[in-house]
């Protein structure tokens, strides 16, 4: 299914691009990558996602099949971490009242995958501009979801981003870039 829904979204971005006038010596197909603060009810965390994206005059849009969020988890709360005056670490079992293992004190951490499709609108002519558009994410945090953001040096080979993507039920605060 999820591949399926992918590779459609290729499909679709590819026509877009050449419908539009996408031209080889603009480089429509590229590499992109963001990373920022991902909020998936009711967790937040560490977002990294990348994929490929294609560009024409007027639009730009990605298709990221690698979307990884790294979440941590609650403390168990049967250990307790106390410090020494020396300054080291204990973890403690308020159970029997053992020290064990580090490892029991450490807040788990787990990732959250999934992909996502989307089209937006910037005058891509232009050295720098906002833009907005349109997503659907799969896996982890399924939803349709608007953006909003700023691009520099959209007319060179590479460019930078700053977006704000909001779904319900998430939201992601990034950085990116395009190669």
């Amino acid at each position: 299914m999820i591949v399926r829904t992918l590779a459609t979204a290729v499909a679709a971005l590819t026509l877009t691009a050449g419908a539009l006038g996408a031209q080889s010596r603009d480089r429509p197909f590229f590499l992109v990558g963001n990373m920022g603060y991902g909020w998936d009810k009711p967790h937040g965390g560490f977002s990294v996602d990348g994929g490929v994206g294609v560009r024409s005059p007027k639009l730009f849009g990605y298709l990221l099949p690698l979307d990884m969020t790294f979440v941590q988890g609650k403390q168990d709360r049967r250990y307790i971490q106390q410090s020494t005056i020396y300054g080291d670490q204990l973890c403690q079992d308020r159970q029997t009242g053992q020290y064990v293992g580090a490892g029991n004190c450490r807040r788990p951490v787990s990732v959250h995958w999934g992909g996502a499709a989307e089209a937006n609108f910037a005058p891509m002519t232009q050295s720098r501009s906002f833009f907005a558009g349109v997503g659907y994410r799969t896996g982890y945090a399924s939803t349709v979801y608007g953006t909003v953001g700023y691009i520099a040096r959209a007319t060179s080979r590479s460019f930078g981003l700053a977006r704000l993507s909001i779904g319900s039920g998430y939201a992601l605060l990034a950085i990116g870039g395009h190669l």
